[in-house]
C-alpha cells in the first residue's frame, strides 16, 4: 500500500506531503487524507471542515488565518489548474515572522501542504479555472477570522494588479495587524 510521505518542511509546522496516487486504465485516484497514516507520520490532524475554491487566472485569495480558539491547521491541495501557494508567519515574536515561503501546486503534482497555526495562507491562481481544496481541523469562526494584506508581506508576487475580493483588499498590513 502506498503511503503519504513528508517530502519537505518549509517552516516549523509547515510540511509538504506527497499524496498516494493510484493510476490505471480508467484514470487516477488520489488520497488526500487518512487519519491513521497522518498519525504514523506524527501529524495530529483531524478534519473538521473542507472547502473548495475555483479561481480565474490572476486571482489572489488571502492572506487568511484564524485566531484564538478557532486557530487551525490547514491541509491544501490543487486538484485542477495551477496555483502559487504562499504561507507567511504572522506571529511578531517568531523568528520566521514575515519570511514567506511559496510552492507551486498543480493538478500535475500530487503534493499537498499542511500549514500549522500561526501562519497566514493565500494563493495566486496561475491558470484559468484553478481549484483548491482545503481542510481545516477547526470550524470556521467569522469572529476569529483575520488576514494580512497580500502586498504587505515580504514576498515578490509575479503580478502587480491581482483580482481581489473587497475583503482581501482591506486586510491590514502585516506590520500593523
Amino acid at each position: 500500500m502506498i503511503e503519504f510521505t513528508i517530502i519537505d518542511h518549509l517552516l516549523p509546522g509547515v510540511r509538504v506531503l506527497q499524496c498516494p496516487q493510484y493510476i490505471d486504465h480508467r484514470g487516477d485516484f488520489t488520497k488526500l487524507f487518512h487519519l491513521e497514516a497522518f498519525s504514523r507520520l506524527d501529524i495530529p490532524f483531524n478534519v473538521a471542515e473542507t472547502f473548495l475554491t475555483r479561481s480565474r487566472a490572476g486571482v489572489i485569495r488571502g492572506m487568511h488565518f484564524q485566531e484564538g480558539v478557532a486557530a487551525h491547521d490547514k491541509l491544501v491541495f490543487c486538484p485542477k489548474g495551477r496555483v502559487l501557494d504562499v504561507i507567511v508567519d504572522v506571529r511578531p515574536e517568531s523568528a520566521d515572522f514575515n519570511k514567506p515561503v511559496s510552492l507551486e501546486l498543480s493538478e500535475h503534482c500530487q503534493t499537498a501542504l499542511l500549514i500549522g497555526k500561526g501562519y497566514a495562507h493565500g494563493f495566486l491562481a496561475l491558470e484559468e479555472d484553478s481549484w483548491m481544496v482545503y481542510s481545516t481541523n477547526t470550524i470556521y469562526n467569522p469572529d476569529m477570522d483575520r488576514g494580512v494584506l497580500w502586498s504587505s508581506i515580504a514576498f515578490e508576487w509575479p503580478l502587480n494588479k491581482p483580482v481581489l475580493s473587497e475583503r482581501d483588499s482591506l486586510h491590514p498590513s502585516i506590520e500593523t495587524r
